[in-house]
């Protein structure tokens, strides 16, 4: 499970989720190291939490994102984890960027 993986992203603790999908710091740390698996609940508590799919949450991101790459997909959970400050200029960047290309290509 992609759990650990998601939460550090997001800098968050294991309390925080642990607060946030109301169970105890205990359960939640056993499911991030595989020594418990969640039930269907908190599978739909921990996706919504973490704005991911239960998909994406068990790994399986190829169902989900399919035409996504790896980096593609790196780029989109950093964003999910970021402020909107962050997000913000991170689109400025990446558009002008595209801006400029287009700009070469037609010279």
């Amino acid at each position: 499970m992609e759990l650990k993986k998601i939460r550090t992203q997001k800098g968050l603790t294991q309390q925080a989720v642990a607060d946030g999908i109301q169970c105890s710091p205990t359960v939640y740390a056993r499911y991030e190291r595989g020594e418990r698996e969640p039930s269907i609940e908190m599978l739909l508590k921990l996706s919504s939490f973490f704005d991911v799919t239960v998909d994406y949450l068990l790994g399986n991101v190829e169902t989900t994102m399919s035409t996504f790459t790896k980096y593609e997909m790196d780029l989109v959970m950093a964003a999910r984890g970021a402020d909107d400050r962050a997000k913000e200029d991170a689109l400025n960047i990446l558009r002008a960027h595209q801006i400029k290309k287009a700009k070469v290509c037609r010279a």
